[in-house]
């Protein structure tokens, strides 16, 4: 699989649908299938949206977690937002602060989504795999979260 080509027609295929697709709910539910089919060794794919100063779950395709609210600091995705930083982990066991949603858990990458100049949610990746993700999925997802940051924007 050739990722940086992958990547670049998924970067194509999201930007597609957030312009055709005017409800934000179905969006979010549609990148979260477009990257979990396309992308096989991302295992769960989600979004955590900020609700009353904590992340709350969002659409997912993965095994379920009872990780639903998250206060900003606590676990991998809370750190993303404290640090306002995309955080990748290359083995969670070596977390001390890692929630972990599934055993099978190996690798995390967390990427803050900004519209307006504050940070409205995150995308979150879990891969089975250790150390699965690199900074050709640093720079994909983070071009994914602008796409979702500037129509979040436009609908403000």
């Amino acid at each position: 699989m050739d990722k940086k080509k992958v990547f670049e027609k998924l970067t194509e295929v999201i930007r597609t649908k957030a312009n055709e697709i005017e409800d934000l709910n179905t969006f979010y539910e549609e990148v979260v299938k477009i990257l979990s089919e396309n992308v096989p060794y991302y295992t769960w794919t989600g979004f955590y949206f900020m609700e009353n100063g904590e992340l709350v779950i969002g659409p997912y395709i993965g095994r379920p977690t009872e990780h639903v609210r998250i206060k900003v600091g606590q676990g991998v995705c809370g750190r993303a937002v404290a640090e306002e930083s995309t955080i990748i982990v290359d083995d969670v066991t070596k977390e001390d602060n890692y929630l972990a949603c599934s055993l099978e858990t190996k690798s995390e990458i967390v990427v803050p989504i900004w519209a307006n100049g504050e940070i409205i949610g995150e995308i979150d990746i879990d891969s089975d795999d250790l150390a699965a993700f690199d900074e050709m999925d640093k720079i994909f997802l983070e071009g994914v979260a602008e796409i979702i940051g500037k129509k979040v924007e436009n609908q403000s």
